[in-house]
């Protein structure tokens, strides 16, 4: 019977998979203050890399919102060596853009001042737009066409696609700005070239025409759905001062009166080498990678100063607040909290809760729907982000 035993187990232990091995995590700081996390990882021959920047549309301010994001977009326009077939000739055009934008703006403030009067009901309608505004447009119309002649589309992702890259995107959140791609091992190179050439020599081409995506953005994810502008009016009406008082895409008034120099001031504060990581896991050996790394961004200047503190904090709340909406879909019901930020000690425990009453072997579930089945669907959780937390309750 031992031996038996004895070999039984024996055969269950070829059975069971390899133990997984250590990964190496390599970590370095540059002069510049950029920080590169090197994770190791030999199964295929992939790199799977990430640009952090602490850059959310928490770092904005009332009147500029949607920065954060718009400035995501703006980073896939190009460099000084990307993007366009006449480089001289496309800072030119930028730059009468520019001076075409700054009289169209004193033509916007003229018609803001008329909408205070009640002289015009609605901003946003072309038929409110004075004649010289339009004249404007025409002008700049015409900037825009000559640059769109020069410019090669979609430049960086035709680059890597060709190198054999795949899954580029990004996106924007109210903490953070992140970017990624996966690379074939032995194009890391040409991804260090390529990232760092962003960040040391961006162009923002196409500002407006990207502005106006921006804005048809927002129409179709938040004003066209049946539940978009309400959850936007919801958070609204939960942070009372926080910075995540406004939608991560922006005001609808704002995105169209933000300009590119007010987004290059975002970009030369937040963008800074002191205020990025890198983080590269995959099929390379980590000291050579950051070596490679150095040699790269370590080109990029130490930002000037150093990106603001968010000090305006949420207020203590004085009154339970109720918000009722009808809007053709489901009924349902959220329940927030104002809870702690993350790695707050009790954040640990929220999530602990979070988990006994999320999900179909939740306490929550249990009740509300296989218990007294008043809904198809319940469950909690809580999300802690860098400056406040809140605690969710759903059904």
């Amino acid at each position: 019977m031992r031996l038996s035993f004895y070999f039984f187990v024996a055969s269950l232990l070829l059975l069971l998979p390899p133990p997984v091995q250590a990964r190496t995590l390599v970590t370095r700081t540059l002069n510049n203050g950029l920080k590169v996390i090197l994770v190791e990882e030999h199964k295929s021959p992939v790199v799977t890399v990430q640009v952090w920047y602490r850059a959310g549309s928490r770092n904005e301010v009332t009147g500029k919102t949607g920065l954060a994001h718009l400035t995501e977009h703006m980073m896939f326009k190009g460099t000084t060596n990307l993007g366009t077939r006449n480089f001289k000739r496309d800072l030119e055009l930028i730059d009468e853009q520019e001076r075409v934008r700054d009289l169209m703006r004193a033509e916007e403030a003229s018609m803001r001042a008329a909408y205070r009067r009640g002289e015009i009901d609605d901003l946003m309608n072309p038929e409110n737009q004075t004649a010289r505004y339009r004249e404007l447009e025409q002008q700049f119309a015409k900037l825009v066409k000559e640059q769109q002649d020069l410019l090669v589309k979609n430049e960086f992702d035709r680059i890597y696609t060709a190198a054999g890259a795949s899954g580029m995107n990004a996106f924007t959140s109210e903490d953070m700005t992140a970017y990624f791609i996966n690379v074939p091992a032995n194009k890391l190179e040409l991804w260090m070239w390529m990232e760092s050439e962003r960040l040391l020599r961006p162009v923002f081409r196409e500002f407006y025409a990207e502005r106006d995506v921006v804005f048809e953005e927002r129409r179709m994810r938040t004003e066209s759905t049946p539940l978009g502008r309400f959850v936007e009016t919801f958070n609204a009406m939960f942070w009372e001062s926080h910075p995540y008082n406004w939608p991560v895409v922006g005001w609808p008034s704002d995105i169209p009166a933000i300009s590119k120099a007010q987004a290059d001031e975002f970009y030369a504060t937040y963008y800074a080498p002191q205020n990025i990581t890198l983080i590269l896991v995959g099929d390379f050996h980590p000291e050579a990678a950051a070596q490679m790394a150095e040699s790269y961004f370590s080109r990029i200047p130490r930002g000037a100063k150093e990106a603001p503190d968010v000090v305006t904090l949420e207020v203590k709340q004085n009154a339970e607040k109720r918000m009722y909406a009808e809007a053709e879909t489901n009924p349902q019901v959220d329940i927030l909290w104002h809870t702690v930020a993350f790695g707050h000690r009790d954040s640990y425990a929220l999530d602990i809760l979070a988990e006994l009453l999320e999900g179909r072997t939740g306490r929550l579930y249990k009740g509300l729907v296989l218990g007294s089945q008043i809904a198809t669907e319940a469950g909690a959780r809580q999300n802690s982000q860098k400056w406040a937390g809140y605690f969710n309750a759903f059904a």
